[in-house]
């Protein structure tokens, strides 16, 4: 068997970050290999080929990640995360949110099971896709702000999304909207997040998330571009006042829209859906964590 094979996406966060990081996982021996994508898909084949590695390290951010899943064999391998994107929710969740964290990690080899979103989308006129996804499904407000951040702002690394938040305007729309079997309940919101981590992107926006209880975090936002900007102040203060429209746990959750939108998956942007299935997938992955 093989050891570990870095994927890194060059295109991750700001430009170079995510090569130095993958010279320097071969240079102390954290990687035996190390493999560049070279477009969209790209990671997930080359997970597939490296299927004899102990395990895989994803360099880049939660697109990366999640393109990684996908070739992953999730019954025997082990995911490791070096957090280079923007976002990093993932890797924040894992208390991974710096270099130094998530290179500790490599080499304490210490993992941890955590849960995963299974996914169904079906775009405007067409077919279904399938997909998994470790952190975040949002439609409205915040697929707005990742549009802006990862294509208006890119050059601002890290702080990308925290200025797309400030400077985007919620748009409302027509949604009927299921819970754990029951409904559809007719809704107008300025968006809807379903999120398996803590965290979005800079934000601690589900604080009672956990990665391995079995449930999703659902939050329905309702509101307009000044009282979004007080909910993120608020969120970024760690303080639960000034909430969102509605905020709960669920096993699983269905979405139809009444036009086309765009669906935001772990930091990757699909225009064009009008609905969604989205369930919990308990215990579905093994990720290296700081050991103990």
């Amino acid at each position: 068997m093989n050891g570990w094979v870095a994927i890194v996406n060059p295109a991750a966060g700001r430009p170079g970050d995510a090569r130095a990081c993958a010279d320097l996982l071969l240079r102390e021996g954290l990687a035996d290999r190390a493999e560049i994508t070279q477009a969209p898909g790209h990671a997930t084949r080359l997970a597939r080929a490296a299927a004899q590695a102990e395990g895989i390290i994803a360099v880049g951010g939660d697109g990366t990640v999640q393109e990684v899943l996908a070739g992953l064999d999730r019954d025997r391998q082990i995911l490791a995360v070096m957090p280079v994107g923007h976002g990093n929710c993932l890797a924040r969740d894992l208390g991974l949110g710096t270099l130094v964290q998530a290179l500790a990690a490599l080499r304490g080899r210490r993992p941890r099971t955590i849960d995963l979103i299974g996914l169904r989308f079906q775009v405007a006129e067409g077919g279904w896709t399938e997909l998994l996804a470790a952190s975040t499904l949002a439609v409205g407000y915040v697929a707005q702000v990742v549009d802006l951040g990862r294509n208006g702002l890119p050059w601002l690394g890290r702080a990308a999304y925290a200025t797309a938040s400030a400077v985007t305007v919620p748009r409302r729309l027509g949604m009927d909207l299921a819970v754990d079997g029951r409904g559809p309940v007719r809704h107008a919101r300025t968006g809807l997040v379903v999120n398996n981590t803590a965290h979005l992107a800079n934000y601690r926006a589900f604080p009672a998330a956990r990665l391995d209880d079995g449930r999703l975090d659902v939050m329905e936002t309702g509101a307009g571009w000044a009282r979004q900007q007080v909910h993120n102040t608020a969120i970024l203060a760690g303080s639960g006042r000034f909430g969102p429209a509605r905020l709960y746990q669920a096993e699983q959750v269905g979405l139809r829209l009444d036009r086309p939108a765009t669906l935001m998956v772990d930091g990757e942007l699909w225009p064009g859906v009008v609905a969604f299935a989205a369930a919990c997938l308990g215990r579905a992955c093994r990720c290296l964590v700081l050991p103990a």
